[in-house]
């Protein structure tokens, strides 16, 4: 037995105390497995390593190995039964053996063979460990240990060995040995055999075995069993081992006999066997200690990791709760009847034939949940894998597909590491899913990766209450596309459902069907009356029995009917009651809850309070703990209830329970349907929409309290901020907006406490919100809002400030989340300080709180309202020709040939591939965003995206028309102007099959063969559509190369139909639907199967695109205007129009959310909030709104800037002004404090964009150089806030060179121009000093060190050295920094930067293309140049390696604090005036997304700190912010590099002190 390397965490599930029965129960379905038809060999089992089973979380290794005249199967069997096989059909039904993988070795041992045998013990032990050395699971008895601690080649292997069992083995050899040899010797038919010789007493081999194993086992746990009885040898009986030679006689050896004869000390009958018992409960002592040791190691990670994926995937909490409930419910004996059904066993055991769904149906309150609990409890005893999930109707969490599927994936993760390591990667990597879309989680998790995953055995889903789920009709579908290969078995319950039976029967899924009946139920509900007989007033065990009957007569198989009326009898004292409750209770479920309500009815001091009760049990979004229905009910009824828990469900007649978690339910569903059912006539009757208006009351009245008011001014701790809040808070916060939604819309009190909220402590809400960690809520939030006021707005003036107030928050609900959501994670109180000022003026955020206080201020450039384009990519010298997006990856294919990756909620670049010298004009992604097909002219290649890897590529003769993967992504396909759809193995890239399409004509058998203008291939759908020039739409079927139809926009006999010009699948297989734009203009949705047409609009589109989840069509014009619709009800949604080229391709990201567009030479990323809205799904947003009401269409101008008049270059006076040259080719005047333009300084030629510009502080020069390489040197006059005055330049001249940087010396009397080919000194009136020619640099710059050394640095090919400014001459041991690789790579320099006394200096290098870790960020003092001893200087260089990569751009120095922006966004610093060396940095405030998400980035810091950055054609000044401090706290290990994986901070320490400026406490 080993221990696998990498041990993963044993997962901590529940496990019944009692086996006994059911455990035979279990092995009773092997027995009808068992063939009699075994060939001798197959009985005594294979040679070799043989493995018996592999769980998914391997932690141990048992192997198995026989003695003489044995098999790998035959010696561990009674008999030839394969049931009887006890390590392969016993052991893995052990709990214990979760995480044990099983083996057998065999080898020939057969004395009895006639050919002799040269192998001895010592062969067949090397044999065992070469075995085990590369078996693919093992990988990397007492004879096979000692050879891996002797032979070097499997020391590795040596240090696994843990324990070793040895059955009745001869250590010192047998006595029968001896007469076995002297026997076969004697034969004239059998050969000898070698290692019979080394088994006879006192051999040489025995001895040298004993001798040699004695030094090794000192680490080895060590267990001797020996045999108790005599084998029967026909003429005499005798032991065949002694127990004297069982036994070894070492220490810490443990020696336990075995009632057994030699034959049968590993041959058992059943598990009940006394030695099977024994022995299986020494294997689990082993197992136990083994996961003490490596659990203690990995069990940290490991819940790290699950903590995250929680974070990640879960939403509403695990159902664990819920499996616990209604096990706690069940009763010994109990639901027994169904895992000993027939259907049930063979449904569990995979019989041939078998369906691999299994549907138990049966009435309300009969007990499904529970049977279903006791499926997933038997599936966890046999150790075999299952996730399961309880649906609750009312449950938010509880209650859709998307939330099932999510706790799917979480609970295969936890037991399955392929499945945990793929998951966590998706997570790592920034994989943005919408939480509610059902159909993109199924792709992208479990199509992608979880199906992908190699299960060794069965993978069971079990799934309660199927008709309560809100959406079910989308699941089915989705079981129906699962491979046949993949070992999913599904077991579900539900209420008997015709629409379930017609989705199945749609679906051609094969169904096992079961019912839970009267009579079946009978025998679980006696046990659950005589458990309950004890406690009621009778003695006389016959009338005890004659009510047990009556009651289950009564019952008519109803579990929830008996627990009620075992309630009512709970309360009675004597016979003639409970003969009295007996007769006057209904035994129908409606009478009886009348009658429990009547029952209520009569205490009327109870009744307020039931009624709250009831109120919030049935109308609560989900279930309140005892702690928050107590705090509610103080809000809602001003009384405070300090004991509850004690009254709750007597007060409510026990309509209401509390379970485990100390959460209030409602006992069953059928009493939440017959409150609330019209007409009920009682004081207990729930009317929905008065309950939620009361219940948003409630939960405002608490959001508008003292309790979350924050102060305006900012606090100096945080510790104020941190006050305890109400426990009723979390639910308020997150499901206010559910209640008002669901509310009558008449309600004008509720518009006035919106109002109150708005205006009080919104930004409080906010903060709250984000940090829970998801902003989910403010979206789902403004949606509810949103819908509610459309639907008052039917009823009720749309008028006034109240109403304009709540419908302004809403927009910007929105867009804050749209805008900051990154870093309002990361810093929820940003939302008082930072947030405000960067928004929009006009917005009702900023009109309200930008003046808080000592609140960051912004002046300059910044917009009035919200812009949906968040980013515009720009690609200059290429034009894009194709993009597509998945998961956190989007691509673009270039017209020279490139394909350029980006992250998807950054838009930072990931990386470049290279398609070839032909433009990429196909991009297309599998179901994951690891494959990634691109087309041209000529080639098609694959790719995978996660190496960079090309793995095949394969020519084409024909221009391509489209491009499309198969829906489990192993079919590459494409469809040519030739008529010809192609497809290639995605694995091997070889052609498996052509066919060839044509126009049809559905009155002739002719085709015609002209080539087609467009085609679409829909993997989701398995069609293809082909158009040709004027005629209709050509739909095949994929799957086996069928015509379908035709799809006629005009009348079918009109042959010139109108001109197609775009058209698209809905990837939603659910909704069946396409596409079709016109050249007429005409927008139309059609059916593609049917071909009937649904709906047409106008749009006068020619790009089409839709979401992934099938709700959205995005179209594009030539004017550059994009629409968004309903796919379905071509309602628009959204309209942005741009002054802008014609838009080439759309595609949307994976949450739905966000779209991208390509025109020209660049990209657009757009998040409208309207989609926002429109995504934001619940499963009862809309249930109560009894009339829809379409909102106004909104429609976004989005304005460009001049783009003669953007700012290219900049540069700081030092004091109060700003240098800003524009790409007019003139050079302005820009106010710091202001940031407004003052004034035109003057003009190179027209239009020739001033690219570097250099001030020079001593002498007040300014140096200029343009496009066309002129250079002039002013003078600038002029102090303070008079006018400046460029005098005539001292230089004017141009080098014919594109110039990469200018500097000046510090004194001003020499100027330094660099260029890809020279470096040159000039002095002020334009003569050459020195030059120097360097060749092949790539990146490089200089940076002036000349106000403290007279020199200047160069950063050049991963190393920093200084030269003589005069000269240009490199000084003697110049090397300061030097970083390459062993291959030679060198990181390209980013910036350097000196400090304004010039006392510090900064290089930053970024990594190199292909990675290495060589991002450097190095700091050191400007006064070790004088230094000449390298290894003193290297001592100096401050290391702060472990962030560079996260370093976006270094923007300078102010004070004593280097400046730079992280890659979030957050501007940074980190103090350089300390003597010790810093390890941390801090975080001020952030930069909008779309300011800084692309293009060159121009920063400049002022001499009182701020910070500029310029914006198109203006500049934005953020003053005070640097007096927000968020403390970072770094690694204290030196030399810790820190690779980047995605845009994010390693998991460092934050010491939070936003609301205290400058002030710091370690």
């Amino acid at each position: 037995m080993q221990i696998k390397p990498e041990n993963k965490l044993l997962r901590n599930a529940s496990r019944a105390s009692s086996r006994g029965s059911f455990f035979e129960r279990q092995l009773s379905i092997l027995t009808t497995g068992h063939s009699t038809g075994e060939s001798a060999d197959q009985v005594r089992g294979s040679f070799g390593l043989n493995l018996l089973y592999e769980p998914p979380e391997p932690i141990v290794d048992f192997i198995f190995v026989h003695g003489l005249r044995g098999g790998s199967r035959k010696t561990w069997s009674y008999s030839e039964d394969p049931s009887l096989f006890w390590p392969k059909q016993w052991l893995p039904l052990e709990p214990r053996f979760r995480h044990v993988r099983l083996h057998t070795y065999g080898y020939n041992s057969d004395w009895g063979e006639k050919k002799g045998s040269v192998l001895n013990i010592h062969d067949f032990g090397s044999a065992l460990l070469g075995d085990m050395k590369t078996s693919p699971y093992i990988q990397d008895g007492a004879n096979a240990c000692i050879l891996a601690r002797h032979d070097p080649n499997h020391q590795d292997l040596a240090p696994r060995f843990h324990s070793i069992y040895f059955l009745a083995t001869p250590h010192r050899g047998a006595d029968s040995a001896q007469l076995l040899h002297r026997v076969i010797k004697a034969s004239m038919t059998l050969s000898g055999k070698d290692y019979i010789n080394d088994l006879i007493p006192n051999s040489g081999a025995i001895q040298a075995i004993n001798d040699d194993f004695r030094h090794i086992v000192q680490n080895l746990h060590l267990w001797s069993f020996y045999e108790s009885v005599k084998t029967n040898l026909g003429v005499s009986q005798a032991l065949i081992v002694e127990k004297d030679s069982a036994i070894l006689g070492l220490p810490k050896e443990r020696v336990q006999l075995l009632n057994a004869d030699h034959r049968h000390v590993c041959k058992f009958r059943d598990t009940l066997d006394s030695n099977y018992i024994t022995l299986r409960n020494a294997f689990v002592s082993t197992i136990d200690q083994i996961e003490r040791e490596c659990l203690a190691a990995t069990q940290d990670g490991y819940c790290n990791t699950m903590t995250v994926l929680a974070g990640y995937l879960v939403q509403g909490g695990l159902p664990d709760n819920d499996l616990a409930t209604f096990l706690d419910r069940q009763l010994d004996g109990t639901c027994q009847w169904l895992t000993d059904d027939t259907e049930y066993k063979a449904w569990k055991a995979g019989v041939e034939g078998a369906p691999k769904l299994l549907w138990l149906s049966g009435k309300p309150a009969t007990g499904k949940s529970t049977l279903a609990a006791h499926a997933v409890r038997q599936f966890h005893d046999c150790n075999l894998d299952c996730s399961y999930f309880f649906f609750k109707h009312g449950d938010k969490s509880k209650s859709s597909v998307a939330s099932m599927l999510r706790s799917f994936a979480y609970q295969m993760a936890s037991t399955n590491p392929h499945i945990r390591s793929e998951i966590l990667a998706m997570h790592d990597n920034g994989v943005l899913m919408d939480a509610d879309d059902e159909r993109t989680l199924w792709r992208s998790i479990f199509l992608s990766r979880v199906f992908r995953t190699d299960f060794h055995q069965p993978y069971f889903w079990v799934i309660d209450a199927l008709d309560e789920c809100a959406d079910f009709a989308c699941f089915l579908p989705m079981l129906a596309k699962i491979e046949k290969n993949i070992p999913l078995r599904v077991f579900f319950t539900s209420r008997p459902s015709s629409a379930i039976q017609t989705l199945l029967l749609q679906e051609r899924l094969l169904v096992s069907a079961m019912e839970v009946t009267a009579e079946v139920s009978y025998h679980d509900i006696r046990c659950i009356l005589e458990a309950s007989a004890r406690f009621l007033p009778i003695d006389d065990p016959i009338a005890c029995e004659g009510l047990i009957a009556k009651i289950l007569h009564k019952s008519n198989g109803c579990f929830l009917w008996v627990v009620l009326v075992l309630k009512e009898l709970e309360t009675t004292h004597s016979e003639q009651q409970i003969q009295e409750v007996l007769d006057s209770v209904p035994s129908e479920m409606d009478s009886l809850y009348t009658r429990i309500l009547d029952t209520m009815a009569m205490i009327p001091r109870n009744r307020k309070l039931a009624q709250a009760i009831l109120r919030w049990t049935v109308c609560a979004v989900r279930p309140l703990t005892v702690e928050e229905l107590k705090e509610a009910i103080r809000l809602d009824l001003g009384e405070v209830i300090p004991r509850l828990e004690r009254t709750v469900e007597s007060v409510c007649g026990h309509l209401v329970y509390i379970d485990r978690n100390s959460r209030v339910q409602i006992i069953h569903q059928t009493v939440r349907a017959f409150l609330t059912q019209d007409g009920l006539v009682s004081d207990f009757a729930i009317d929905r929409l008065q309950e939620h208006s009361r219940l948003a009351g409630v939960c405002l009245q608490y959001l508008c309290s003292d309790e979350l008011k924050s102060s305006r001014y900012r606090r100096r701790g945080s510790a104020t901020r941190a006050a305890k809040r109400s426990v009723f808070a979390e639910y308020a916060t997150v499901y206010f907006s559910e209640h008002i939604v669901r509310s009558s819309s008449s309600n004008d009190n509720q518009i006035a406490t919106l109002s109150s909220f708005f205006n009080t402590n919104i930004l409080s809400w906010i903060e709250m919100v984000a940090e829970g960690g998801d902003l989910y809520f403010l979206t789902k939030t403004a949606k509810n809002l949103k819908a509610y006021m459309e639907r008052r707005a039917k009823y009720k003036s749309p008028l006034g400030k109240q109403v304009h107030a709540i419908s302004s928050w809403i927009q910007d609900l929105i867009h804050i989340v749209t805008n900051f959501g990154r870093p309002l994670l990361t810093s929820p109180p940003s939302i008082h300080f930072l947030i405000p000022p960067v928004c929009p003026r006009n917005s009702i955020i900023y009109r309200q709180y930008h003046e808080y206080p000592r609140c960051l201020e912004i002046v300059g450039q910044s917009e009035l309202e919200w812009d949906d384009r968040l980013s515009c990519i720009n690609f200059r010298e290429s034009q894009v020709l194709a993009i597509a997006c998945r998961d956190n990856r989007f691509v673009t294919g270039l017209s020279d040939g490139r394909i350029v990756l980006y992250h998807t909620s950054t838009c930072q670049e990931a990386g470049q591939l290279i398609h070839g010298t032909e433009a990429v004009r196909f991009l297309v992604f599998g179901s994951a965003n690891v494959l990634l097909a691109s087309g041209g002219r000529k080639a098609i290649a694959l790719w995978d995206t996660t190496t960079g890897t090309r793995l095949w590529t394969v020519d084409v003769t024909e221009r391509l028309l489209t491009l499309g993967f198969n829906e489990d992504d192993t079919i590459l396909m494409a469809t040519t102007i030739a008529n010809c759809t192609s497809c290639w193995s995605v694995e091997a890239g070889e052609e498996l099959e052509k066919f060839f399409v044509s126009d049809q004509i559905e009155d002739d058998s002719n085709t015609y063969q002209r080539p087609p203008s467009h085609a679409q291939i829909s993997g989701e759908l398995n069609l293809l559509a082909v158009c040709y020039r004027q005629r209709p739409i050509n739909i095949w079927d994929l799957e086996d190369r069928s015509f379908i139809g035709q799809f006629h926009k005009s009348a079918p006999d009109v042959y010139h139909g109108p001109l197609l010009v775009a058209m698209v699948f809905n990837p939603n297989p659910d909704l069946n639907l396409a596409a079709a734009s016109y050249q007429d203009g005409d927008l139309v949705i059609f059916d593609p199967w049917n071909q009937k047409q649904h709906t047409m609009v106008e749009a006068n589109a020619h790009i089409l695109a839709a979401s992934s989840d099938g709700a959205t069509l995005a179209t594009g014009d030539s004017s550059g205007t994009v629409q968004i619709f309903d796919f379905e009800t071509l309602r628009l949604l959204y309209r942005s129009t741009v002054n802008d080229f014609d838009i080439r391709a759309i595609t949307f990201a994976s949450n739905n959310v966000r779209f991208f567009d390509i025109r020209r030479d660049h990209c657009n990323v757009w998040e409208p909030s309207a989609i926002v809205r429109q995504t934001a799904t619940g499963d009862g947003s809309s249930e109560y709104c009894s009339e829809g009401l379409i909102g106004d269409v909104e429609t976004v101008g989005t304005p460009l800037s001049d783009d003669s008049e953007a700012i290219t270059a900049m540069v700081s006076d030092g004091d109060d002004l700003l240098f800003c040259g524009k790409e007019s080719g003139s050079v302005f005047v820009y106010e710091a404090k202001t940031g407004r333009q003052m004034q035109e300084l003057y003009t190179h030629a027209a239009n020739a964009a001033i690219l570097l510009l250099d001030w020079n502080y001593r002498e007040a020069m300014l140096v200029s150089i343009d496009r066309s390489s002129r250079i002039q040197v002013r003078k600038i006059s002029g102090k303070g806030s008079d006018k400046r005055f460029a005098e005539p330049p001292s230089l004017d001249q141009s080098i014919g060179q594109a110039v990469r940087q200018v500097l000046f010396h510090s004194s001003g009397t020499m100027l330094l121009i660099s260029t890809s080919s020279s470096d040159l000194v000039w002095n002020s009136d334009g003569h050459q000093l020195a030059s120097r020619n360097p060749s092949g640099r790539q990146s490089w710059q200089w940076i002036d060190c000349s106000s403290s050394t007279h020199s200047l640095l160069l950063a050049v090919d991963g190393q920093i050295k200084y030269f003589d400014w005069k000269t240009l001459e490199e000084r003697p041991l110049s090397t300061i920094l030097q970083i390459s690789t062993e291959a030679g790579d060198y990181p390209p320099i980013v910036s350097m930067s000196i400090s304004s006394h010039g006392s510090i200096i900064c290089a930053h290098f970024r990594e190199p293309p292909g990675g290495q870790g060589l991002a450097r960020l190095r700091l050191w003092s400007a006064s070790i140049l004088a230094k000449t001893a390298q290894n003193q200087i290297s001592k100096d260089i401050t290391n702060f390696d472990q962030i560079a990569n996260e370093v976006k751009t270094v923007i300078g120095f102010h004070k004593l604090l280097l400046l730079f922006l992280d890659q979030r966004g957050w501007i940074c610093s980190i103090s350089v005036g300390k003597t010790t060396k810093e390890r941390a940095y801090t975080r001020h405030f952030f930069i909008p997304y779309g300011w800084h998400c692309s293009g060159e980035l121009i920063f400049a810091v002022t001499a009182k700190g701020g910070i500029v950055l310029v914006r198109k054609d203006g500049i934005a000044v953020f003053h005070r912010g640097l007096d927000f401090e968020d403390r970072v706290l770094l690694s204290m290990d030196d030399d810790a590099a820190m690779s980047r994986t995605e845009p994010h901070w390693r998991s460092p320490v934050l010491e939070n002190h936003l609301d205290s400026p400058r002030s710091v406490h370690q």
